[in-house]
């Protein structure tokens, strides 16, 4: 967690808006008491194209927060949403010479199980360890499998660990329009493992889920399966596409397909029982002519458009053989997930449960209006902690980039 004393403090850099909230923890629950909003700028498809106008963005956003609780702060915990992320699932197995687990016998199986070879141009940006298993067989590959392996008596130790590798240059543009805008920066999530933080239990996670946040300009994937994280992707089409798509079809600038979108939208036609005549405005309408749209023809480019982005995540999940693991299903979030019907059109599609997700009030709470699917990243940042060891195995492995920064400020 990103803290300033006793607060936590999330960024969250989307394609369309950009987001700062602080909260702080109450009675074992997180409770959001500051927040800012700001239109983004220099970011296209969830990428860092303009690092001072996205730092102008992040510093709106940020003044916007600390005029909404007059609290000032510093260091911030920002998503990351790198098309050309590289995620292992990768296991280390230690022998214990002692006869219980060190904090140090900790420290050398994960930095067994992150032993994996990185380009020069990516590294470690996330390193979760989903289990733990003591005295693993090697045969039947069974052992007893803990939350906490510190002080337990073992000959071995394992752990199995969810690794994500992202460029580079995604990680040092995010650094720069931060710290240009004035912040400091403590750690960077990957969206989807961040979202999934305040909407997904551990029930789902344990029997398979994944979580699709639909923002403006990408798609995050993060799927669960046994109880932890296995993967995650970020697929380049969002709800940006579902208004081009309107605009194309209906020679719409883009403003005006996205309040047709937004006032007439739905993601099936078969909800439409009725059809209608929509007035709308064409790009070449300097005489004046009034032209119109068929409710009907402007829901079936949505659901088109929707069912392309659906195929994509299905050739996703196909392709790493995850498809049938899903017994929880799809939980939708992300603002393109609020149109009417997405989730029946998601279930229509993959003939599995799916649902709009809801925010964990048990973790986090803030004001009605924060608790949207839209917020999904900028409230998971704040819920999001790394484990002490693997930041402590990631700062030693990376001393040379962002996370070497990073371990000159904080103390853990």
């Amino acid at each position: 967690m990103a803290r300033d004393d006793n607060f936590i403090v999330s960024v969250d850099i989307g394609s369309r808006k950009t987001v700062v909230l602080l909260a702080e923890e109450v009675n074992g629950r997180l409770e959001v008491f500051g927040h800012g909003i700001s239109e983004s700028s220099g970011v296209k498809k969830g990428l860092i194209n303009n690092v001072n106008q996205a730092a102008q963005a992040i510093k709106k956003a940020a003044d916007e927060a600390y005029l909404s609780c007059n609290t000032d702060f510093h260091h911030v915990s920002v998503n990351i949403s790198d098309p050309h992320l590289t995620v292992f699932n990768r296991e280390g197995q230690i022998f214990i010479a002692g006869d219980e687990i060190s904090e140090q016998d900790l420290d050398a199986a994960i930095k067994t199980a992150r032993a994996v070879p990185t380009p020069t141009n990516k590294q470690v940006i996330n390193s979760v360890s989903n289990c733990y298993t003591l005295d693993k067989d090697p045969i039947t590959h069974q052992g007893v499998v803990v939350d906490q392996p510190i002080g337990q008596e073992a000959k071995t130790l394992e752990v199995a660990m969810h690794i994500v590798t992202v460029s580079n240059q995604c990680v040092n543009t995010i650094d720069q329009s931060i710290r240009t805008s004035g912040l400091g920066l403590h750690n960077i999530v990957l969206n989807s493992m961040a979202s999934s933080e305040a909407y997904i239990t551990q029930d789902e996670k344990d029997s398979g889920v994944c979580l699709i946040d639909i923002g403006a300009g990408v798609t995050n994937l993060s799927v669960f399966t046994k109880g932890g994280i296995t993967y995650s992707a970020v697929i380049q089409n969002g709800g940006d596409q579902i208004t081009q798509d309107i605009s194309d079809a209906f020679d719409a600038s883009f403003e005006e397909a996205e309040r047709l979108k937004l006032k007439y939208g739905n993601a099936q036609v078969k909800s439409i029982r009725e059809d209608g005549l929509i007035k709308f405005q064409q790009i070449d309408d300097s005489k004046g002519c009034e032209h119109y749209l068929s409710h009907q023809s402007l829901v079936e480019v949505i659901e088109q458009s929707y069912l392309s982005l659906f195929s994509k995540i299905r050739q996703n999940l196909k392709s790493q053989k995850l498809y049938r693991s899903l017994d929880s299903g799809f939980v939708l979030t992300g603002g393109a997930s609020k149109m009417k019907d997405c989730d029946a059109l998601l279930l229509s599609c993959f003939r599995i449960r799916a649902k709009q997700g809801c925010v964990n009030t048990d973790r986090i709470t803030a004001e009605r209006s924060i608790l949207e699917p839209e917020y999904a990243c900028a409230l998971g940042l704040l819920l999001f902690e790394y484990e002490e060891s693997d930041l402590r195995v990631i700062q030693e492995d990376n001393g040379s980039n962002i996370f070497g920064k990073i371990k000159e400020q904080f103390k853990f």
